[in-house]
């Protein structure tokens, strides 16, 4: 197909050239020939044969010289056209002292230029293709190697990847295989490796004299290796270019090898204690549960630490976090190499415990850890005791899924927790019923505050001193369709432990405000209501500024509120608590402490704490009646509030005698189902104006 347009073109030209020269041949030969004739006199026939001998001998020797000449382009124009479809495996053979020599060589050194650019441009795209696919470093290592190397020309690798320090690493081929050579050379130091100077010179005593090219390799913008070219001759300008290309893909490598080691870390591992977390532990469970099918049993342990906020909470976030990593070097030397451990976030951990076909090893574990756990730790000079609640969950029996299997672990912890904190139990069908009423109690609940359905009570407070009702303490009830009338004890742990307790605070405000309301509009003195605080509201920062927010938009004066807390709020952060409460204080709010008498510095409290009213804990009222000796006890309780200049409330009062007794003692204040249970906001108005009416006024204050 191509003979056609090389006859128009190479092959017309010539055949031009041919006809020239040879006409301007003739001419010249027969101008001379006609010269010679006349001068010889020779006939006109011999002159005649002369010139046509001359003439086809002149032609002959020019067209078979331009003929030579010619070749030479022909194959030019044919392995042009070879360049062009991709092949770039011709060359044209020249020949000393031709005309066209330096043309030919010149045309030969092109076809080696693009040959040796297309095969650095097809492993640069190599290399490309490894780095999208993420390959691993000694994948790519060995295709820049073997892209760099030559016949001539010998390629190495010197590295530093994190890790020790002073350690480096050479990487060199030995027949196409990637050999990993380490370099301890003691002179290498942080500052020798900070630029390309240091590795130079390292790779003169690696590499010998002989090193013609140090090319940096670096990550993320820092020096972090070498490429080494060492040969017995200086590198072309196109030989150095290619290096210069291999070693900025390497160095791209090398950076998206340690960003996805580092996202790997980072979705893989908890960061401050090494361990795996949560979503690895459950990949590596679901691994274990799947070879249960083989027969192979487990156990899955959830770790709680016990006591663990209280230092959190006191010496800081950073005496916490050392503590966790003292603890979790501990939960390791108590396990085997085969076993997994995960911390799960905050201060729980847990653990994999594979093949293990009896309770007792696994009791055993759990005892080690629990021990060790509990030994004194000394962060900042200071000593502090954690414990271990430790719940268990056994598979395939407890479960054959990951969710249901932690979910049942934790559930074990709890019981563990209940039954006095350091200590461990194993999931039984009791704690599932238990566990699945407890998320239907928390699901409900959530349903409950969406909808606005949780309700305030209000139990009437009776002023001993006048004899009536001005006061009192909102109480928060909730009655469920499907779960019917849920106690406060059920559903305000659950609150607690979810977070739900902090949507409380508003409903508190709301209702509290409509009763000030309606009793306002109805024309009934009501002169406070306590609301209660519980620690997990009180430990949240900005709890006070929110809680008088609140009341300033629902134009609430402060003074109306009373919060009650109990003792242990104060067993957390006592510092943060105070500060809550002083700052409620300061805006005119009273501290009530609920349950008085009932904890071990009940009496320290009321001198050093923020308090403003002391209620006497319904176990004391009891036995008032049957009892001297709770008698004259609660008589030196009240005797020692009024003393430090606080109110008293006596909580539990039931009959007119405990009334009495609690009246002979100068108590301020009682509260109990002898003045009324709680009752909704209307019965309640109705309630306050009864007492408040001088000929309604209930027969219990003719008592």
């Amino acid at each position: 197909m191509s003979r056609p347009g090389r006859e128009r073109t190479g092959y017309r030209i010539e055949r031009q050239l041919l006809a020239l020269v040879s006409l301007f041949a003739c001419v010249s030969i027969a101008a001379f020939l006609v010269n010679s004739l006349d001068l010889l006199r020779l006939p006109i026939w011999a002159g005649t044969g002369v010139v046509a001998i001359a003439f086809l001998f002149t032609t002959c020797v020019m067209v078979r010289l331009l003929r030579r000449r010619f070749a030479l382009l022909g194959r030019l124009e044919e392995l042009t056209r070879f360049i062009i479809r991709g092949d770039y495996a011709h060359r044209v053979k020249v020949r000393e002292l031709d005309e066209f020599q330096s043309l030919g060589e010149a045309f030969n050194e092109m076809t080696d230029q693009l040959q040796t650019s297309l095969k650095s441009s097809q492993s640069v795209a190599d290399i490309d293709r490894l780095i999208l696919s993420s390959a691993d470093l000694d994948t790519v290592v060995r295709k820049v190697l073997l892209s760099a190397r030559t016949d001539s020309i010998e390629i190495a690798l010197i590295l530093r990847m994190d890790g020790p320090k002073k350690i480096l690493t050479k990487y060199r081929l030995n027949n196409r295989q990637l050999v990993e050579e380490p370099i301890g050379l003691l002179e290498i130091s942080d500052d020798s490796l900070r630029d390309i100077d240091g590795y130079q010179r390292i790779a003169k005593r690696v590499c010998g004299d002989s090193v013609r090219s140090c090319l940096a390799v670096a990550a993320d913008g820092n020096i972090t290796g070498a490429l080494i070219a060492t040969a017995s001759r200086s590198l072309l300008v196109a030989e150095t270019k290619r290096l210069t290309d291999l070693a900025d893909r390497l160095s791209v490598a090398i950076t998206n090898i340690q960003r996805s080691e580092i996202l790997y870390q980072k979705a893989h591992f908890d960061e401050l204690t090494g361990l795996i977390n949560r979503h690895a532990f459950q990949e590596k469970l679901r691994e274990h549960i799947s070879r249960s099918w083989r027969g192979e049993q487990g156990a899955v342990l959830f770790i709680d630490l016990d006591g663990f906020k209280k230092v959190n909470d006191t010496e800081g976030h950073k005496a916490g976090d050392r503590l966790l990593v003292i603890i979790a070097e501990r939960l390791k030397e108590c396990l085997r190499e085969v076993d997994t451990i995960a911390r799960m976030g905050g201060d729980e951990f847990a653990v994999i415990v594979s093949g293990c076909d009896e309770e007792k090893s696994v009791s055993d574990l759990c005892e080690r850890i629990i021990a060790s756990a509990i030994q004194p730790i000394i962060v900042d000079r200071m000593e502090h005791t954690v414990g271990a609640s430790i719940g268990v969950a056994l598979f395939p029996d407890d479960g054959q899924k990951v969710e249901e299997l932690i979910m049942k672990a934790d559930s074990a912890m709890y019981r563990a927790k209940e039954a006095g904190r350091g200590r461990f139990a194993f999931f039984d069908d009791t704690l599932n019923e238990a566990s699945r009423h407890r998320v239907l109690i928390e699901s409900r609940l959530r349903g409950a505050i969406a909808r606005n359905e949780l309700e305030m009570h209000f139990q009437p407070k009776l002023d001993l001193v006048n004899r009536t009702v001005t006061s009192a303490e909102a109480l928060i009830r909730w009655t469920d369709s499907q779960l019917g009338s849920v106690l406060p004890e059920v559903f305000v742990p659950i609150a607690e432990e979810t977070n739900l307790i902090h949507d409380f605070t508003s409903i508190q405000v709301d209702r509290t405000a409509d009763l000030f309301a309606a009793a306002n509009s109805v024309g009934v003195q009501l002169d406070s209501v306590a609301i209660n605080a519980s620690a997990k509201q009180l430990m949240t920062d900005g709890f006070a500024i929110s809680l008088l927010s609140l009341l300033d938009q629902r134009m609430l004066p402060h003074q109306f509120i009373e919060i009650e807390v109990t003792e242990s709020v104060f067993a957390h952060d006592k510092n943060m608590v105070v500060q809550e409460l002083e700052i409620l204080q300061s805006a005119g709010m009273k501290i009530a402490l609920d349950d008085f008498g009932t904890g071990f510095s009940s009496l320290n409290m009321l001198r050093e704490l923020p308090l403003d009213v002391v209620k006497i804990d319904r176990s004391f009222i009891t036995e008032i009646e049957s009892s001297d000796q709770a008698r004259i006890l609660v008589q030196h309780l009240i005797s020692i509030a009024t003393t430090l200049g606080k109110e008293v409330v006596a909580e539990g009062v039931e009959t007119e005698v405990q009334l009495r007794h609690l009246e002979e003692a100068n108590c301020h204040y009682v509260q109990g189902y002898l003045i009324s249970k709680a009752k909704t906001l209307e019965d309640f108005l109705h309630l306050l104006a009864d007492w408040q009416n001088d000929e309604t006024r209930p027969l219990l204050e003719r008592v």
